[in-house]
């Protein structure tokens, strides 16, 4: 009777063992910096290129038709509003891999910032357990918050 106890708590850690490793983690993750030099609030963004393909409905393969699907996603999930106002970044390119695409975009002429808040839905539709990572660099404060499905909202004070 006592074998048999330890065979079944065995067997049970092994099944929970087995759907952690089988489990799909989809995050992503966003720098946020700002250049003084130029005075850009500059981005990059990595996705795991599957994850992105999948949202945007283009195969990496084709990259102009992916990198524009893309900077329209971008544009319709990631808002960024500085000081209370609405922003609009440009987009300069997508680089791609295998296994991760980085997004590189900014925001011009960023003067006396006080709070930066994003709404960062990128994913979540497609992998409601999606996680939105976004650090910050801004005048040597550092600051993170994540995103998250039914939180895509998230806001620093400097």
């Amino acid at each position: 009777m006592r074998n048999l106890k330890y065979i079944l708590t065995f067997a049970v850690g092994m099944v929970l063992f087995a759907f952690t490793i089988m489990h799909d983690y989809h995050t992503s993750t966003t720098k946020v910096e700002l250049n003084t030099g130029s005075a850009a609030l500059q981005f990059t963004s990595k996705f795991v290129t599957e994850d992105l393909e999948k949202a945007v409905g283009v195969s990496a393969d084709n990259f102009e038709a992916f990198d524009a699907a893309t900077e329209k996603y971008l544009r319709q999930n990631f808002v960024v509003s500085i000081n209370g106002a609405p922003k609009t970044f440009n987009y300069a390119k997508a680089q791609i891999s295998p296994k991760a695409t980085r997004l590189y975009f900014e925001i011009p002429n960023v003067k006396g910032v006080t709070s930066i808040e994003i709404k960062n839905s990128m994913l979540v539709n497609e992998f409601p357990e999606q996680q939105n990572f976004i650090t910050f660099n801004i005048d040597g404060k550092r600051d993170s918050f994540v995103t998250k499905k039914g939180a895509e909202k998230g806001k620093i004070t400097l």
